[in-house]
């Protein structure tokens, strides 16, 4: 389960990738894209341009001077030309090359193409020398990976600059291609989810007088999750019919609200995972304050630098240029320049990460061997098949990236890159999200609610520190001996579980039923002692006698006795009745 928290991390970075920025400094890009015969939808597929600032005009035109070449990656060896002098492929035509006849004059300063090169989609060039779109469009006629790479020569001794703005627009919406297999995904998942979380309300419902404090915690987090899967399927459907670009406000609201969301998952399962590895709520009723103190500060630190994360990730992968095509005094794209900040939030993230994934082991691995100790066989079970079902899940999530790069490296780079793009966002994003679900079904399955799971918590079931183990797990065994040592955090309503600590923990359970008064179900324990009717109980002790002759004045009750029981204030009779019976 910890391994499959890492895709979550992205998560807000894959959102409306179809229009991007390139600049000199990232000439190029490309993306996968889908024909409208191979996915459908109600447009057509195409590739526009919009120049929206450029360096230094031509000094012979006055204009701007951007070569452009929109290709599949497939034909990417139809691009350039070999210069046996310099013993590379040159793809920009230059004064020289023209002068050794490795391109045409026409050609200066732009893109090559080999023209007797058989192509499996066109291959097409332009110069823009406007701002603006330059009445640009290529049509996506076959489905596959389309890059587009712009040029512009230095006309004087300065670098030259430019900020071009590419949309990438598929037929059936505004999602990358790549993504688009997420939204029927995501909604399917979200069903599942639904359907599931109705079973095992069911269940809560059944045996809620039953319930333990950790399985309602957990049914909680199951309406979260659900909520959560739900509000992520109709994020993409929102993006995938959103048309404007820069996204509106409403939107981008949207989008930090359900990373935000996505980040209290991850921080919130690794808190779940923690304190049940530490015994909560079934080895132990309660933690000590100090563990349950150092559990919460990890996850709220893991939650915020998460947060930070996230949400610069994403504003610094999205390129906001102004609305209008004309404007060339804004349009940064920020990435680079946040590099840094993205670092230093992501390392401690990371040393927490892996701080987490060391103490839930750790923990785990104590709880079992005190349970193994305490010969506790039903407790321990459960926690070797939790252990068990985390250990299957990083299996399944390394043989997906182990087909990944089985996939990227059994072919040559162009056809792997054909391969890996459509099903890409699958293995990293969905794949993940499916192993979560399940592990926590396994989860909630292996703590569900049962007649007899409550038992798990009684008193009599919690681990004696008198058997030789963890410190730790001594101080969670004598909590109740030490109150002031535990918190009371998530102890809301566990007066249920410590009923049971009243109860005389050195009674002989072979001892004979006759020789206790009888104790009434009905009986209200707020009721005041002064309103229990004596008389009754001292009759039914005379019957027991009468019943059971005494062999030893143990369980004599004589004239004398019964008059001074019968003067006594009923708190002192009802403690010289206890020790008659004792």
């Amino acid at each position: 389960m910890i391994s499959l928290l890492l895709h979550t991390l992205i998560f807000a970075v894959a959102t409306l990738a179809q229009k991007t920025l390139i600049t000199a400094d990232a000439a190029e890009h490309c993306t996968g894209m889908y024909s409208k015969r191979d996915w459908g939808g109600p447009g057509e597929s195409f590739i526009k341009v919009d120049l929206q600032k450029f360096g230094y005009a031509d000094p012979s035109t006055d204009k701007a001077s951007v070569s452009l070449v929109v290709f599949e990656y497939q034909d990417i060896d139809g691009l350039g030309v070999y210069d046996e002098n310099l013993g590379r492929r040159r793809y920009i035509c230059t004064s020289g090359m023209v002068s050794d006849g490795l391109c045409k004059e026409n050609q200066l300063n732009q893109f090559i193409v080999d023209e007797n090169f058989t192509s499996f989609s066109q291959i097409k060039t332009v110069k823009l020398t406007d701002l603006g779109t330059n009445d640009f469009s290529y049509k996506v006629a076959n489905t596959g990976y389309y890059c587009v790479a712009a040029y512009e020569p230095d006309f004087t001794d300065k670098e030259n600059t430019f900020k071009l703005l590419l949309n990438f627009h598929n037929a059936f919406g505004s999602l990358p291609a790549s993504e688009i297999p997420l939204l029927p995904l995501y909604g399917l998942l979200a069903v599942i989810y639904a359907v599931c979380l109705c079973v095992y309300l069911f269940q809560v419902f059944r045996h809620r007088s039953e319930l333990l404090l950790l399985q309602k915690y957990l049914a909680g987090f199951f309406i979260f999750l659900t909520a959560e899967n739900i509000m992520t399927w109709s994020l993409y459907d929102l993006e995938n019919n959103t048309k404007r670009y820069p996204l509106s406000g409403g939107v981008q609201f949207y989008i930090v609200v359900i990373s935000l969301l996505n980040a209290f998952k991850v921080s919130f399962s690794l808190f779940l995972l923690l304190i049940i590895s530490l015994g909560y709520g079934i080895v132990f009723p309660k933690l000590s304050r100090k563990q349950m103190n150092l559990c919460k500060i990890l996850s709220l630190a893991h939650f915020v630098l998460l947060t930070a994360f996230i949400c610069i990730n994403y504003y610094s992968s999205e390129s906001q240029p102004g609305e209008a095509t004309t404007d060339t005094s804004y349009s940064v794209d920020t990435y680079q320049s946040n590099s840094w900040l993205i670092l230093a939030i992501g390392a401690p993230l990371a040393v927490l990460f892996i701080a987490f994934y060391f103490l839930i082991l750790n923990s785990m691995q104590k709880t079992v061997k005190y349970l193994r100790e305490q010969r506790q066989m039903v407790k321990l079970n459960m926690y070797n098949k939790l252990f068990r079902l985390i250990f299957v899940s990083m299996l399944l999530l390394i043989f997906a990236l182990v087909i990944s790069t089985i996939v990227l490296f059994n072919d040559n780079v162009a056809e792997s890159i054909e391969k890996l793009w459509k099903f890409n966002e699958v293995l990293t994003n969905f794949w993940p999200a499916c192993l979560y679900f399940l592990i926590f079904i396994g989860i909630v399955i292996i703590w569900r609610p049962t007649d007899s799971s409550y038992l798990l918590a009684a008193s009599s079931q919690i681990p004696s520190s008198a058997v030789e183990g963890d410190a730790n797990n001594d101080d969670n065994a004598n909590i109740f001996n030490n109150s002031d040592e535990a918190g009371n955090d998530f102890e809301f309503d566990d007066l249920r579980s410590l009923e049971d600590d009243n109860e005389d923990v050195t009674a002989n359970p072979f001892d004979n039923a006759h020789s206790k008064a009888p104790e009434s179900t009905s009986e209200n324990p707020f009721k005041d002692p002064s309103d229990v009717d004596y008389d009754l109980e001292l009759e039914q002790q005379k019957m027991k006698e009468q019943n059971e002759p005494a062999t030893d004045d143990k369980f004599k009750l004589d004239d004398e006795d019964e008059d001074d029981g019968m003067t006594q204030q009923p708190g002192q009779y009802n403690e010289s009745l206890r020790n008659k019976k004792d």
